[in-house]
């Protein structure tokens, strides 16, 4: 039941999303395999007499420093001269967006270790440069460029789209590749191009979103909330929603922006969505903002239904909207981290190694790296290869499932809503045409 004087998530009629079973202990940490039990030698017969030199001679200390020289000095050796393949991370560790960013760079380590632990590019291990971008569009362009100064043949970034469209011209001027975990304006669609993805476009999301609410009896009004600072992100997002579903007969009264949350631009946004009474909010913002808008619109009475786009589908939101978190339904192609097998393991060992729930940011990220260094093996670890080989058209697996890159770099996949449940992010029904 929802409280007095709120609407919530259960009367939109929701079609029961098919449950997926999984234990509910923690994947086992991995054991080390033992040698066994001991024998004791055998006496040597005396009708094998260079079997019994052989063995004195092993237990000659001298001896086994001898062999031990002689086995390891050969690898010791040919692995000199292999030098890291440098890649470049670039991403907000400060500032609003700081979220985006932290978790990016722990999940692209955690891929870059599981890479070298499997012996790295053609015996090359990786080396992860790190950059903070700041958040801001001139941080971008500073922080590939310093990158791509220290000699990185490929960059895993960034985490908004803005950035991504601002670092454009660096990294055709470098010819380094940027490799985006989550940017998916489709601004940068069906382009020829240095700039890869691993996120499926905002496009066919917003507009499956737009049918899906069409076939909702309690919504019909719609506005829109969206945040200017990812204008490369919002503007398309908006655009393509409102779109659809005008075309389909209904409503978008109004469409709001705004790029800080200052008592003034609070009091304005505020008024006008009052007077427009609006059925349902279209949340486009951080999960910090999106968390902020939703406390502040239920303490002023404003009780429509509030949809977001999958940019606020973090922990932070969880952390700070709270209860009032479960008043939110995400269109998303991010499932959560305890949906499948895979993605419970590497949420198992992520909680291990930076005591936090991974984002799915670190998820993108973590597979953005995967995608790289693929190529990097096709391309024989050649910087110069590397373009083409990126270029090439695949499906691969990744953490979310398969994932189909085109021969432009842009991703496809199976996108849901998602609503919080106990805390939790959890996935209720596929959105529209957007099954797998």
């Amino acid at each position: 039941m929802c409280e007095k004087g709120r609407r919530c998530t259960a009367g939109l009629r929701l079609k029961p999303f098919p449950r997926i079973a999984f234990s509910a202990t923690p994947p086992k940490t991995r054991q080390s395999v033992g040698w066994g039990e001991r024998s004791e030698p055998q006496p040597v017969s005396g009708q094998n007499e260079w079997q019994g030199k052989t063995l004195s001679f092993l237990r000659n200390d001298k001896a086994k420093v001898f062999l031990l020289a002689a086995v390891v000095l050969p690898f010791v050796v040919a692995g000199c001269g292999r030098e890291p393949i440098k890649i470049g991370f670039s991403g907000t560790l400060t500032g609003p967006f700081s979220d985006l960013g932290i978790h990016g760079r722990n999940g692209a380590r955690m891929a870059v270790e599981a890479i070298n632990e499997a012996g790295g590019i053609l015996g090359r291990p990786l080396e992860l440069l790190v950059a903070d971008d700041l958040g801001t569009p001139e941080g971008a362009v500073q922080a590939d460029r310093d990158l791509a100064a220290q000699g990185v043949v490929g960059i895993i970034g960034h985490m908004t789209s803005s950035q991504s469209m601002a670092a454009l011209p660096v990294t055709e001027e470098t010819g380094v590749p940027l490799i985006s975990p989550t940017t998916s304006t489709p601004l940068l669609s069906r382009r020829k191009d240095l700039f890869f993805r691993v996120q499926p476009t905002t496009d066919t999301v917003a507009r499956s979103l737009a049918r899906w609410v069409v076939g909702k009896p309690t919504i019909r009004t719609v506005c829109a909330l969206r945040d200017l600072r990812n204008e490369a992100y919002t503007g398309p997002w908006e655009a393509d929603f409102a779109e659809e579903y005008v075309r389909l007969g209904q409503p978008v009264p109004c469409r709001l922006s705004y790029k800080h949350t200052e008592p003034a631009t609070v009091q304005r946004l505020t008024q006008t969505i009052k007077a427009g009474k609006p059925d349902a909010l279209l949340l486009l913002s951080s999960a910090r903002d999106a968390a902020f808008w939703v406390r502040h619109f239920l303490a002023e009475g404003i009780t429509a239904h509030f949809l977001s786009s999958s940019w606020a589908q973090t922990e932070a939101f969880l952390a700070e909207a709270g209860g009032l978190a479960h008043d939110v339904l995400f269109a998303s192609p991010h499932l959560p981290t305890d949906s499948t097998d895979e993605l419970r393991s590497f949420s198992w060992e992520y909680e291990k190694r930076f005591g936090i729930t991974p984002s799915y940011v670190a998820i993108r990220a973590y597979d953005a790296l995967q995608f790289l260094s693929m190529a990097l093996k096709e391309a024989m670890g050649i910087k110069e290869k590397l373009p083409e080989a990126l270029s090439r058209p695949r499906t691969m697996k990744s953490l979310y499932g398969s994932l189909t890159i085109d021969g432009f770099g842009d991703a496809s996949g199976p996108c849901f809503i998602i609503g919080v449940r106990e805390g939790k992010f959890v996935v209720l029904e596929f959105l529209p045409g957007m099954q797998p």
